[in-house]
């Protein structure tokens, strides 16, 4: 409760004041559904590697409703983020059952990684929306799938969460591995229900990537040749180490991927000692969710360098990793005599994640200082901005971010809903 409250508070105070960067690009939507033109919009297609719409129907409630105030589209961000804790909190209480402190202060730190300070930098911001509905229908999917009993119920439940987290995030591809293996695992049933609970996966699947707008170029352009596969195999392995290193040591980022690498090896070997027990399940889901969506974001991303591994907005999904493997942990280590080694590791993560935290923490402030500072300029100079200001608004340069201002200042929308008449912004 009080990280959830201090998260909230933390989101409201710093949350980014007006839309910037690719939040600029929900202007021109909105407005094309307010006008009844939707369907001439990019409300269907693919941006940035995702296919965002369900983020986006989300986005016309909160903008409508707020009238292009961010706060409530940080607000929907902390709800869903609430939800995803919720569904983290059941698979503890549903497979830790042991009173001994280093089983509580596992619990004590899987809480923390659900709701952790670093999730800050996407729960300021209010485009993010997508992270958090693909972070709790990731959540819904690997819940569902790994009940003490696997009904067409949750079958159909987990279906429905990974097609809304697939329709924020294209990350949620990384869900239908984990589901085909938490099916396959069920040796309680027959081989035929096994397939029929698998069947609509894959149709979904094929759908997902086959589809004329749908993700496959995220497979695509592989260098052809066998030194150049090696040379490409490199590259994705280690921006992948670096992307789940950052969950717990982005401050740390020459330490980021051999934690990275030894939590790999480490989990792997639990997760095989552990065989089929039950309580293992979500954790190794929530495990390889962080894990494969390292590997995904890789293959898009890895031509922009290893080091663009460590940008912020990723730790919401390598956190992932890292809860998963503390659950892991201390449903293998239970039973065992010696409690040192689990002291040491919980010791380890507990301290790379609170500094990790601080860090994430101090920098969604200083994000949120120059986004007020903008704010204000922009007011103070419309429409007469400077070039260097707009070229830092739109990743598509100054004059992409200047056509999607003229949409904000058109709709009325914050900043300007505050300016002046002498272009002073109002308190």
């Amino acid at each position: 409760m009080a990280l959830a409250a201090g998260l909230l508070v933390a989101t409201l105070v710093w949350r980014i004041p007006f839309m910037l960067w690719d939040h600029l690009d929900f202007a021109p939507l909105y407005a094309g559904w307010q006008s009844g033109a939707l369907a001439r919009t990019a409300f269907f297609r693919i941006h940035g590697g995702h296919l965002h719409t369900a983020a986006y129907t989300l986005l016309f409630v909160t903008t409508w409703v707020s009238h292009g105030q961010t706060w409530l589209d940080c607000l929907a961000s902390w709800m869903l983020l609430c939800l995803y804790a919720l569904l983290v909190f059941a698979m503890l209480r549903d497979t830790l059952h042991g009173d001994d402190g280093q089983t509580r202060a596992a619990a004590v730190l899987i809480v923390f990684l659900a709701l952790y300070p670093g999730h800050l930098t996407n729960l300021q911001w209010g485009w993010q929306v997508a992270v958090f509905l693909c972070l709790s229908g990731a959540a819904v999917v690997i819940y569902s799938l790994t009940r003490a009993t696997l009904t067409w119920k949750d079958n159909l439940v987990a279906l429905v969460g990974a097609t809304l987290a697939l329709l924020s995030f294209s990350t949620a591809l990384a869900l239908t591995p984990i589901a085909l293996l938490a099916i396959a695992v069920r040796s309680e049933l027959g081989v035929t229900a096994r397939i029929g609970f698998v069947i609509p996966w894959c149709a979904a699947t094929v759908a997902a990537v086959c589809a004329p707008r749908g993700d496959a170029g995220l497979l695509a352009h592989r260098s052809a040749d066998a030194v150049g596969m090696l040379a490409q195999a490199w590259n994705i392995a280690h921006y992948a180490l670096n992307y789940l290193g950052s969950g717990i040591a982005r401050f740390a980022t020459g330490w980021a991927p051999w934690l990275a690498m030894l939590a790999i090896v480490a989990g792997v070997v639990m997760a095989v000692a552990a065989g089929h027990r039950r309580a293992t399940w979500p954790w190794v889901g929530l495990m390889l969710f962080g894990l494969f969506s390292a590997v995904l974001t890789a293959l898009g991303r890895t031509d922009e360098g290893a080091s663009q591994a460590f940008v912020s907005r990723y730790v919401s999904f390598s956190s992932t990793f890292w809860l998963g493997w503390v659950g892991l942990l201390a449903a293998t280590t239970r039973d065992t005599t010696s409690k040192l080694p689990l002291r040491f590791a919980l010791g380890t993560i507990a301290l790379f994640a609170s500094v990790n935290a601080a860090s994430m923490t101090k920098r969604a402030e200083r994000l949120a200082g120059e986004a007020r500072a903008d704010a204000a300029t922009l007011c103070a100079t419309w429409p007469n901005l400077d070039r260097s200001l707009l070229q830092h608004m739109h990743y598509d340069g100054a004059e992409a971010a200047l056509e999607r201002l003229r949409v904000v200042h058109e709709l009325g929308f914050a900043p300007f809903d505050r300016c002046t008449s002498t272009g002073r912004q109002t308190q």
